[in-house]
């Protein structure tokens, strides 16, 4: 399986935190029940986190080697479809839905991104 690998990592990075920011204020413009807005501010704020971790310094080198940040972006894809499930099967579907549409565009973002730090 080929995949573009388009985008830079610092624009990533950038999408990245604007995904975890909107996950974090999703269950405040949806209207999710309150278990459902915890996990919600939960991965929004590991997003942000692994975003920032994400950001190259002045010497253009970042806090966490790159394959790390790899494996955390998908690790958070799985963490965001495995926490849909959950919440749609304690019977919010409103959340489950926009979770799964937070872990799609989580899984575009790290198909399309290349992960080295050369430009």
């Amino acid at each position: 399986m080929t995949a573009l690998r388009l985008i830079p990592l610092p624009v990533h990075a950038a999408l990245r935190m604007t995904t975890g920011l909107l996950t974090m204020a999703a269950p405040f413009l949806a209207g999710f029940d309150v278990p459902a807005t915890l996990v919600a501010i939960i991965i929004g704020s590991v997003v942000v986190g692994v975003s920032l971790a994400a950001t190259p310094d002045e010497r253009g080198l970042t806090p966490l080697p790159v394959s790390a940040l790899h494996a955390l972006d998908w690790g958070t894809v799985l963490a965001v479809m495995s926490a849909a499930a959950i919440v749609a099967a304690d019977g919010d579907d409103r959340a489950g839905v926009v979770l799964v549409g937070i872990a799609l565009v989580q899984l575009v973002g790290n198909l399309t991104t290349r992960y080295n730090l050369r430009s």
